[in-house]
């Protein structure tokens, strides 16, 4: 999903590569520490870039370092906080997605070359590809496999608790942005939830992680992620083995979209979510555009009312008639501003680093029918201090239409003190407070209460059946 005041992706290694203001968006979970694997039919470990990055404060070009992870290329490198990266090889760096698509060419061992300016000295910096670790649980077994998909493979990881008979599994799918889903929010995740007992699933979206082959996820559609995750599904179920009956799919953000799709289609024993919509995408955006920066900045909310309100036609233009982002920009300068500010477009085809038709097709979603016609278990899962999913109302509407349609089977749960990323942040005045001080939205470690929200909802559903049945009948009209 887009969240706060500009772009802001994978900080510490979760969710911060940039910032624009007055407005800025972020891509949850968009990582700037992950790259995307080229097409080889082996599954080769990716290489760690290991850095986070912003735009340069004073041209907005470049990529600056504004952290470094121990143990990746980066260090190895001698990247330092504060290097401005210009080139990589042999092309330019004009913003930070340019040095991930770089590192997306690597391999472990893979020679890298960076160009970059430390002060007033512009270096070039050598070193071989250092490879992302493999994931490792305390008390558990990792697979690392592959789920043949679009003429590729996608990179998947089961995690299964030592000394449990067929545990229940959570399959996690992931929010909005491209990138790889090996990230130290879910690897935190998948410690709490293995040290309860309970298994964790994964896996990469198209092209990105150790994926291979087939078509890369920025230039993908709706329909083709939602397969994507789809096979995946039916991979786990008949490949690895894993009943649907102890599966409980797990959506974050955006991928709680998704989850009521495949949930619709085949009932696992489970199906949550974390920090998502129930609205239409466009009246989401909208509702972005109005109240996200006052939540967390306390910006003029009837100013951003008004602004929100001139945006209007921008969003039926793109939402609703599909038009090209190039064409409404071409029909008003407001609108190509709009674009940029509230959409991160690039000019082009892209859109927060997605295809601006992935991003218009979110708009066409039946959501609610999904939910509806999800006849399993259903867990709202909602973070007090969570401002990209904005409010409360949804999530306890989805809870209420599985206890309304079947009784019983639906349950909210408020997370005091945590924001969309799983983390412990504070409340929402703290946040905002902290938010203005910092100039950055603030960042927390992984609230475990999470994951025992989580492995209550599964301990209740495993000790009974799912109603699958809808009751009572849908009113006439």
């Amino acid at each position: 999903m887009i969240g706060p005041r500009g772009r802001e992706i994978a900080r510490r290694g979760r969710d911060k590569a940039g910032a624009m203001r007055p407005f800025r968006f972020v891509l949850a979970l968009a990582v700037a520490l992950a790259a995307a694997a080229p097409a080889t039919a082996a599954l080769q470990r990716r290489a760690l870039l290991g850095v986070a990055m912003a735009p340069d404060r004073q041209t907005g070009n470049g990529a600056t370092v504004t952290g470094i992870v121990a143990g990746g290329t980066a260090e190895a490198l001698g990247l330092r906080v504060g290097d401005l990266v210009v080139r990589a090889g042999q092309g330019a760096i004009a913003r930070p997605a340019d040095l991930v698509a770089y590192t997306a060419t690597l391999h472990g061992g893979s020679p890298v070359v960076l160009t970059v300016r430390r002060g007033a000295r512009q270096l070039v910096l050598r070193a071989p590809a250092v490879a992302r670790p493999l994931e490792s649980y305390a008390g558990a077994h990792v697979d690392y496999g592959a789920v043949e998909f679009g003429g590729g493979q996608l990179r998947d990881i089961l995690v299964t608790p030592d000394g449990v008979a067929a545990p229940p599994i959570v399959y996690l799918i992931q929010g909005f942005a491209c990138a790889t889903m090996e990230i130290p929010l879910y690897h935190r995740l998948g410690e709490e939830l293995v040290r309860r007992g309970i298994g964790f699933y994964r896996v990469e979206k198209p092209g990105m992680g150790d994926s291979a082959g087939g078509a890369p996820c920025a230039t993908i559609d709706y329909a083709t992620e939602l397969d994507a995750f789809r096979t995946a599904y039916r991979h786990l179920i008949t490949a690895r083995g894993v009943d649907a009956d102890r599966v409980f799919m797990l959506g974050h953000s955006l991928g709680g979209l998704e989850v009521p799709m495949l949930a619709a289609e085949r009932p696992p024993r489970g199906a949550g979510a974390y920090g998502t919509v129930l609205r239409n995408w466009a009246d989401y955006y909208r509702d972005l555009i109005q109240f996200q920066p006052y939540l967390f900045e306390g910006t003029d909310l009837a100013a951003q009312s008004a602004r929100a309100e001139q945006m209007r036609e921008l969003l039926r233009r793109f939402f609703f008639l599909r038009d090209d982002p190039a064409a409404i920009a071409a029909a008003d300068p407001a609108y190509a501003a709009g674009l940029r500010e509230f959409f991160g477009w690039d000019g082009g085809q892209l859109m927060f680093g997605r295809s601006f038709k992935f991003m218009q097709d979110l708009a066409r979603q039946p959501v609610v029918a999904a939910w509806r016609d999800a006849r399993t278990n259903v867990l709202a899962l909602y973070g007090e201090s969570d401002m990209v999913a904005l409010f409360d109302t949804d999530h306890k509407l989805v809870a209420d239409l599985a206890n309304f349609l079947r009784p019983g089977t639906g349950r909210y749960v408020e997370i005091p003190r945590t924001g969309h990323g799983m983390d412990v942040i504070g409340n929402r005045q703290e946040v905002r407070a902290r938010t203005r001080a910092e100039g950055n939205v603030p960042q927390g470690e992984f609230n475990p209460a999470v994951a025992d929200a989580l492995a209550a909802w599964i301990r209740d559903s495993m000790a009974s059946p799912p109603v699958r049945e809808r009751f009572p009948a849908p009113a006439a009209g």
